[in-house]
């Protein structure tokens, strides 16, 4: 793995971790992190060992969003964040959109779990990129708010895809329109995140372990089954039917099996 001036990246057994490591900035977002995320999220693609992402953070807080003062007075660099990315490949996935709401969707491409453990300012882009993970753990104190209203500009990281699944469509439009922060507390009501613990670092690790000791295919296919939200009841039936017939009778299901019987913890491939 490798460590840059903006992101952190680790392994801990099965799990990736993924740092903001930009403190003295709240962690906010430049071309430099936009690209190293980028980077990132194809270097985990790749690796077959990984069963498990933690997106963190160093300081006090999570991602206090775009850093406005470095990004937005760059045409050349506002021109880059809306347009696609180049030689972009993840796994079998290309680029979706463009290159600031590859940073956001991406995590939903990867195959395995990403879990987003938050704390302290949690606004804007930083706030879209935690909506990127399949799981939320917040802190009850954290601040969230979808910011960029405040700046008279939308939120376009790829929110449109990511949340609508996550809070209902008329509190997403509320928060968007206002800019309002909202505390943990308050996003655990609303269905912004997924849980409320006092470490949510170590939440998130304790999840990332869970996960780990389970089969990875069929944690993986779990992932795109409840991701593929736009098909007709008859293609989802047929997709939950392929999947499993994929997994039936495969050595790593047998393993799950034996462990199971065997009250030990399995060993997959």
């Amino acid at each position: 793995m490798s460590d840059t001036s903006r992101i952190a990246f680790e392994r801990s057994g099965h799990t990736a971790i993924v740092r903001f490591n930009r403190p003295e900035k709240m962690n906010a977002l430049d071309m430099a992190t936009f690209a190293e995320i980028l980077k990132i999220q194809q270097e985990i693609a790749a690796d077959n060992t990984i069963r498990v992402v933690i997106l963190t953070a160093a300081g006090d807080n999570f991602c206090a969003g775009l850093d406005v003062q470095g990004v937005m007075t760059d045409p050349n660099a506002v021109e880059t964040l809306l347009s696609k990315p180049e030689d972009y490949q993840l796994a079998e996935a290309k680029a979706l959109g463009n290159y600031v709401q590859q940073v956001v969707v991406g995590w939903q491409q990867l195959k395995v779990p990403v879990i987003a453990s938050l704390n302290g300012y949690v606004f804007g882009g930083g706030l879209q990129i935690a909506l990127g993970a399949d799981f939320r753990i917040a802190h009850a104190e954290c601040q969230l708010s979808v910011m960029e209203i405040r700046w008279g500009i939308i939120p376009d990281m790829g929110i449109s895809v990511v949340a609508p699944s996550v809070i209902a469509r008329d509190q997403l439009k509320l928060l968007a329109m206002t800019g309002d922060r909202i505390s943990g507390t308050r996003a655990l009501e609303l269905g912004l995140v997924t849980q409320v613990e006092d470490s949510p670092e170590d939440a998130a690790l304790t999840l990332a372990e869970n996960l780990s000791y389970k089969n990875p295919q069929a944690v993986q296919s779990i992932k795109q089954l409840f991701n593929s939200e736009n098909l007709s009841p008859s293609e989802s039936l047929a997709l939950e039917e392929h999947l499993q017939r994929q997994i039936l009778f495969s050595p790593n299901q047998m393993e799950a099996v034996q462990a199971n019987l065997q009250k030990r913890k399995p060993e997959f491939n």
